[in-house]
């Protein structure tokens, strides 16, 4: 929709990112899988404004009819 601002995307460098090691055991890759996105959520939640943290709780404090 052309008429809607949008955020600029703010693009990390390679260098700032975490990054996987190779080799390792599954339970090694799982917890440096939840590391990476936990760093990458809380990216996302920094830059959240103020306004969308409103609606979002607002949203969850609606009564939900399923």
């Amino acid at each position: 929709m052309p008429h809607i601002k949008k955020k600029k995307k703010i693009v990390e460098p390679p260098e700032k990112m975490t990054h996987f090691q190779w080799g390792g055991r599954t339970q090694e890759w799982e917890e440096e899988a939840d590391q990476i996105m936990h760093v990458l959520q809380d990216q996302i939640d920094a830059r959240e404004t103020l306004e969308e943290k409103k609606k979002k709780i607002e949203y969850g404090k609606q009564k939900q009819y399923w």
